[in-house]
């Protein structure tokens, strides 16, 4: 896949104040002052496009609230580390037949505290497509959150008008049940509490003024409700991706397909840390972040019970699904460790080969 897939490359190749709200976050963090000062920007921004007459007001139909949350999601993810996590075709669709929902949320342990996942392939929801997540487990957040992307429609327009859909969902670290139950938890209290807002009483009392807010809302909570099993499915599809990532150990580095070959060279077969890095540098400021490619083989834990494929000629091929199981371990049981029983693919069609990838490592 090329960088516009993923939306972390995409969202820093299309956005011009993408760069400023890493620098913000590594200033102010994960604070109410980050958000401020990314808005304050996007705000100078936005005026100055339609000032200089660069896009038509009529043109514009990026959100702009929306947009001051995405660059606050995607400024954390970078000033994190730019990390991006690529499930390969086989280890979706294994994963994507394996259930997480007894997995309570204190046995997930990330690899950072925000990173990006990028699905094997698109969750469709209608003609959208949920392509991916960004995640932040800060311990210091009462909530793993998520915030679940859309691909744009627009790849290549200009920023205002090429808009990027995101819903964000927290999983609260307090639920004492399993994943499936936290999901359904959060579905919910997000469209709930979006209805809520969007027809509860109106805050100003002239009938000449339209509160936008409440606009807003009412629509994303028709959205929302709509797109419910699109967003199950997503949530379901990224719980099992955070159990790999908390029970496995990927190493397979590389870059999206359009990364220029020259600088990859150079990052590769570099003789020095700071040859290495000046090219991975490079690489960065153009919107080109090294990806962690999951695969089956990919593991050096040994934490997965596998599973045969067997056949049964009255049957067609099917995935028998897969699940987690949390252990206990250590002294007093005090430690847990995921085991991951694999999906197995029972009957007797032949299922049509894997085509064949080739990373950098």
């Amino acid at each position: 896949m090329d960088s516009s897939n993923y939306h972390p490359m995409w969202y820093q190749q299309n956005r011009p104040y993408a760069k400023f709200s890493k620098q913000i976050f590594l200033s102010h963090g994960l604070s109410g002052e980050s958000l401020h000062e990314i808005q304050n920007r996007i705000t100078r921004d936005w005026n100055n496009e339609l000032n200089l007459k660069k896009i038509n007001s009529n043109e514009v139909v990026t959100d702009f609230m929306k947009e001051v949350s995405l660059a606050f999601y995607f400024g954390a993810f970078a000033g994190h580390g730019y990390n991006i996590f690529s499930f390969t075709e086989k280890l979706g669709e294994m994963l994507e037949n394996t259930s997480a929902k007894d997995i309570p949320i204190d046995a997930l342990k990330s690899p950072y505290p925000v990173y990006f996942v990028q699905f094997h392939r698109p969750v469709q929801w209608g003609k959208l497509q949920i392509t991916g997540a960004y995640v932040i487990d800060e311990e210091s957040v009462p909530a793993l959150q998520v915030c679940l992307v859309i691909a744009p429609t627009n790849l290549n327009g200009h920023w205002m008008s090429a808009p990027s859909g995101y819903f964000y969902l927290p999983l609260s670290r307090s639920s004492k049940g399993g994943l499936g139950e936290l999901i359904d938890s959060a579905i919910n209290s997000e469209i709930t509490n979006k209805w809520k807002h969007a027809t509860g009483p109106m805050p100003i009392e002239t009938t000449n003024v339209s509160d936008l807010r409440d606009i807003r809302a009412k629509r994303e909570s028709m959205d929302l409700s709509s797109g419910r099993e699109a967003i199950h499915n997503a949530m379901n599809y990224l719980a099992n991706c955070l159990c790999y990532l908390s029970s496995h150990e990927p190493s397979n580095i590389g870059y999206a397909s359009d990364a220029p070959e020259k600088l990859i060279e150079k990052s590769t077969l570099a003789k020095t840390s700071k040859q290495k890095n000046k090219a991975q540098s490079q690489l960065k400021s153009m919107g080109h972040f090294p990806i962690t490619y999951l695969q089956v083989n990919s593991s050096k834990s040994g934490s997965i019970i596998s599973g045969e494929q067997t056949f049964d000629n009255k049957k067609r091929q099917h995935w028998r699904r897969g699940h987690w199981r949390n252990q206990r371990k250590g002294e007093g049981l005090s430690e847990s460790c995921l085991i991951w029983i694999k999906p197995t693919l029972v009957g007797k069609e032949k299922m049509p080969e894997q085509a064949r990838e080739y990373r950098l490592s």
